[in-house]
């Protein structure tokens, strides 16, 4: 049996692909060990993994806020988005690189499965020769369209972040933020979703969503006798870029004739006088239990983040999509080429669109439904976490 080292940035979107991947590598007997850079999450302490650290607590980090309304605003500021990028990406690398190589070293991996995004330890397992997968957290392996925020703040770094590899060596390839493995490269989708013209980079699989087969480590309590027999419309703009209290209120105020419960994730607003005051049957919680709400859910609205999406289709549920930065506008092209939801500009939304779009997500029997349908059987045909572990832990043999 193999030991494999998982890096990846302790944020739930980066997080929660790879553990059902960590689930199935220690069920197929491998020893998994887990980096997060900067720090390790909480999350990680149930997941029967060696938590790993770096050496140094000090190691940087950007110092803003990743969450709550600091970070919801400055997303929308696409130069200082693209500064805090370059910080993430290439700023931390210099001094990140000694101790991520004295943690590589002290584990002693046969393989690593890492998130493209972490550059250390990217460079790491080149330097040190181990072999390595990227698994992607979203789609932006993928450059289905040739202009968007991402795309240009990445851009803006291209030439800087070449040279730093090619200073260690590597002639490195990249999609968007991510750089690619020359010998595997995951991604959990299908080409159901995807279409067969989804442009996949060399060495790269779609394996399917990635489904942890055991408890995640996040689960929350949720008041679930507030559900009753009314369809639940449930709202979520993930875990960093909650605080969306325009938006929240649109949302609330659309749906409120439509006869629905609305399940707000609503983050720090949560309990506050700003969801009390939201019209109709509106349940506020600082953090929702996803997977088994949309169990339960006959509709989902959401910024798109990666992780949001494939949950969504893995569960067969339409979405209208309100994409705000970053990978987002990716996941909804594709959720648009699909047929399986709507996208609409949270900048400018109007209830009355915002009504418009959740009426037609919540009609039976239409083909949006359909393809909504089609694509979930697509995904629950797939064990994602599965293969992708079984494939990471081949590049040992």
């Amino acid at each position: 049996m193999s030991r494999i080292l998982i890096a990846t940035s302790p944020e739930k979107g980066h997080l929660n692909p790879m553990i059902g991947v960590a689930q199935w590598l220690r069920r197929l007997g491998h020893t998994v060990g887990w980096l997060c850079i900067p720090e390790p999450a909480p999350q990680l302490a149930g997941l029967g993994v060696e938590v790993l650290h770096l050496p140094s607590p000090e190691s940087p980090a950007p110092t803003i806020e990743t969450s709550g309304e600091v970070l919801a605003r400055l997303v929308l500021d696409e130069v200082a988005l693209g500064k805090w990028i370059r910080g993430l990406l290439l700023d931390a690398v210099p001094a990140l690189l000694e101790p991520v190589r004295e943690v590589v070293r002290r584990f002693r991996p046969d393989v690593m499965a890492l998130d493209g995004m972490q550059y250390a330890a990217v460079l790491t397992a080149h330097e040190e020769r181990i072999p390595w997968a990227g698994v992607s957290s979203a789609l932006s392996l993928l450059e289905p369209m040739s202009d968007y925020g991402l795309r240009r703040n990445v851009r803006a770094l291209a030439g800087d972040r070449q040279a730093l590899f090619a200073r260690h060596g590597f002639d490195a390839r990249f999609r968007n933020c991510e750089c690619l493995s020359p010998r595997l490269n995951l991604i959990f989708a299908t080409e159901e979703f995807l279409g067969p013209d989804a442009g996949l980079p060399p060495a790269t699989h779609l394996v399917g969503p990635s489904i942890p087969p055991e408890a995640r480590g996040d689960e929350v309590d949720f008041p679930w006798e507030r559900l009753g027999a009314k369809p639940v419309v449930y709202v979520s703009f993930g875990s960093q870029i909650s605080w969306q209290p325009q938006l929240f209120r649109t949302i609330a105020e659309a749906a409120a004739p439509l006869g629905v419960t609305v399940v707000l994730s609503a983050g720090e607003l949560a309990g506050t006088d700003f969801t009390r005051s939201l019209p109709g049957d509106v349940v506020a919680v600082p953090y929702a239990p996803q997977r088994q709400l949309l169990a339960r859910a006959s509709a989902f609205v959401s910024h798109g983040g990666a992780n949001s999406v494939m949950e969504a289709m893995t569960a067969g549920v339409p979405m209208l999509q309100l994409p705000v930065c970053n990978d987002q506008p990716i996941q909804a092209h594709f959720l648009t080429k699909s047929g399986a939801g709507l996208v609409l500009e949270p900048r400018t939304l109007a209830v009355d669109e915002c009504r418009a779009a959740l009426r037609q997500l919540l009609e039976p029997g239409t083909p949006l439904r359909q393809k909504v349908a089609a694509i979930s059987a697509s995904y629950r045909a797939h064990d994602g976490a599965k293969e992708a572990a079984e494939r990471i832990a081949g590049l040992a043999a």
